[in-house]
């Protein structure tokens, strides 16, 4: 439109709601996400939950704390989303061992290899978290979570390991049993991380554990 030959421009409202970020192409939303994870993930880790403030977090990521709140919209929930993602990614890990054409103990020891190389804070410590400061609906969604993704995984390892006689099953005691496995790979995961062992070290102590496991130390 013109005003005495002048072009004029209409005035847009090029405000946007505060928190929500820039129109963007849905693959650069979901970087943003991965790396408020990513980064919350090593937070909480290296610190546990009540350490980590919204700051630090905002901080480690660049971003506001008003976008972050578009993605998560407290840090409970973020805590969860951290603990959920986790599992299931360290899941996908955990099955290509299980489903592996070797015998139960050479599973186990790429397991607990693994675990020992590359867990850096023990479950027990997160989940206390999780049931000391989460809400009651969170708390149920991480614990469905670590069923999911980490427990049952190894239970239906040891019943194959039962029906195939590698796994002594006189008690048939399927759960006691990935429990005790579990129990043991996360009481000295942390020890062994924080050590930095090399690989001598890291291999003897996972040889260790299943046979402590399979064997037993009598």
């Amino acid at each position: 439109m013109s005003e005495g030959g002048i072009i004029i421009i209409p005035q847009t409202n090029s405000k946007r709601p505060p928190g929500r970020p820039k129109k963007t192409n849905n693959s650069d939303l979901k970087d943003t996400e991965k790396m408020i994870l990513y980064q919350a993930g090593c937070l909480f880790t290296k610190s546990g939950y009540a350490a980590v403030s919204i700051s630090a977090i905002t901080g480690a990521v660049g971003i506001t704390k008003p976008t972050l709140y578009h993605y998560f919209p407290d840090k409970e929930h973020l805590y969860a989303a951290v603990l959920c993602e986790r599992l299931e990614r360290v899941s996908v890990e955990i099955l290509k061992n299980i489903e592996s054409n070797v015998s139960i103990r050479e599973k186990l020891f790429s397991l607990s290899y693994g675990f020992f190389r590359y867990a850096s804070m023990c479950m027990s410590t997160l989940m206390r978290d999780v049931d000391e400061h989460l809400s009651e609906g969170l708390v149920r969604k991480v614990h469905l979570a670590y069923e999911q993704y980490i427990v049952e995984p190894h239970r239906s390892m040891i019943r194959i390991g039962m029906k195939k006689g590698e796994i002594q099953n006189q008690f048939d005691q399927v759960e006691v049993l990935a429990d005790i496995w579990l129990g043991l790979l996360d009481s000295l995961s942390q020890k062994a991380f924080a050590k930095k062992q090399d690989e001598a070290a890291l291999t003897q102590l996972s040889l260790t554990v299943v046979s402590v496991f399979l064997d037993g130390v009598a």
